[in-house]
């Protein structure tokens, strides 16, 4: 199971995380809490669903908002950021996206999800784009994002 690993990498590198979640509301945070030894490593995690609370909480700025909407690859990135700088981690992982059933306002598909990751400020991010109902969007997003971050922290320049 990805999440068990994401957990035993944490630990054997000494590195703690954080989570910002929008789309998939607490999944990702729970799929590593579920499993024993989090406590070690799992800081905080930040479900912002609003536009607001993603600038308040994490610093995504209205610009970034307004000109590429929530659901974009700028937002992600800076989710990932100001949640590692909000939490003092040196991992964070960020999602946002659209559940469904319906696309955005902007016409931007239903199942479209964008994962962000900043290992000791080394950021990137994923574009996805998950079939089936905004139960399993939802459940793929939290997933992938696991699976994202893993890869993330063993590329990582140490």
């Amino acid at each position: 199971m990805a999440a068990e690993r994401l957990v035993k990498l944490l630990l054997e590198r000494g590195y703690h995380v954080a989570t910002a979640e929008s789309c998939t509301g607490g999944l990702l945070s729970a799929a590593m809490v579920d499993i024993s030894g989090a406590s070690e490593v799992f800081e905080e995690g930040s479900i912002t669903y609003s536009d607001r609370v993603k600038k308040k909480l994490l610093g995504v700025s209205g610009e970034s908002l307004e000109k590429y909407t929530a659901v974009s690859r700028q937002v992600a990135e800076e989710m990932a950021k100001g949640a590692r700088r909000a939490a003092g981690t040196e991992v964070s992982v960020s999602v946002t996206g659209y559940a469904g059933p319906d696309a955005g306002e902007d016409g931007t598909p239903a199942g479209t999800v964008y994962i962000g990751c900043d290992v000791l400020g080394e950021i990137s991010v994923k574009e996805c784009h998950f079939s089936g109902d905004r139960n399993e969007v939802r459940r793929k997003a939290a997933e992938e994002a696991v699976s994202f971050a893993l890869e993330n922290i063993m590329t990582a320049q140490l």
